[in-house]
């Protein structure tokens, strides 16, 4: 009987070649499958909802953010445009952050004054 020794090189190039191939194969698989079962886009009929109820808010809101109304006409209360209330939000706040709170607490404790009719 005789014996043929295996030649080490062929070996791990069979085994190199097989490992490629089986990669080759499961990459191959993967695309496949992704192409096959690829859901719609997450998100898409969600984001056209939020958008159409954004724009029916924004119409619906236009008025109240845009323009004066009073609120407490008595007690000289009224709604600004957002616009002008930040700009007097700055003015108030433009000597510092203790003198804006200062005169931010005087027109809070005089529109809160108790009418007395004594």
């Amino acid at each position: 009987m005789s014996q043929e020794t295996p030649n080490p090189t062929r070996t791990v190039l069979a085994y190199f070649v097989g490992g490629i191939g089986a990669m080759c194969l499961i990459g191959a698989m993967v695309v496949y499958m992704q192409r096959i079962f690829r859901p719609a886009p997450v998100g898409t009929a969600r984001a056209e909802e939020r958008a159409r109820i954004w724009g029916e808010m924004k119409a619906q809101n236009a008025d109240v953010l845009n323009n004066y109304a009073p609120i407490k006409a008595e007690l000289g209360i009224y709604r600004l445009p957002v616009n002008q209330a930040v700009d007097l939000w700055a003015n108030l706040n433009r000597d510092g952050n203790a003198a804006g709170q200062a005169k931010l607490i005087e027109r809070l404790e005089a529109s809160l004054k108790q009418v007395s009719y004594e």
